[in-house]
């Protein structure tokens, strides 16, 4: 089994981008893959409650939708703690399934020889 890791830094600003990171990670695990995804820099709100209702891409996808997909899949949805903390957000504040992590654990999880690294 394929393991990727999704490292998504853009926000509100570049939401059609931010959409279509999504949209790729959904695909892969619905293709089988152990996918992962981590939220830093303003990328943290998405995990937020709401924050991905009614974003598009340019295509039309739908973020909100693209998270469904991830979530039902059971991908994991990791947030920058360091990034949480600066922009006042709580685990309390997320999305179910996104963890507030910290910054050793997402390093250990890019470096592992078994998981590719994508970054958008």
């Amino acid at each position: 089994m394929h393991r990727i890791a999704f490292v998504l830094n853009k926000g509100l600003g570049e939401a059609g981008s931010a959409t279509r990171a999504m949209q790729f990670a959904g695909l892969a695990a619905e293709h089988g893959a152990a996918v992962s995804v981590i939220l830093v820099d303003d990328a943290v709100h998405w995990a937020q409650f709401g924050m991905a209702d009614g974003i598009r891409s340019t295509t039309g996808e739908q973020m909100g939708e693209m998270l469904k997909k991830l979530q039902a899949c059971g991908c994991a949805i990791h947030v920058c703690k360091a990034c949480a903390d600066k922009r006042l957000i709580a685990e309390d504040d997320c999305i179910p399934g996104a963890q507030i992590t910290g910054g050793g654990d997402i390093v250990d999880l890019m470096i592992d020889p078994q998981t590719k690294v994508i970054t958008f």
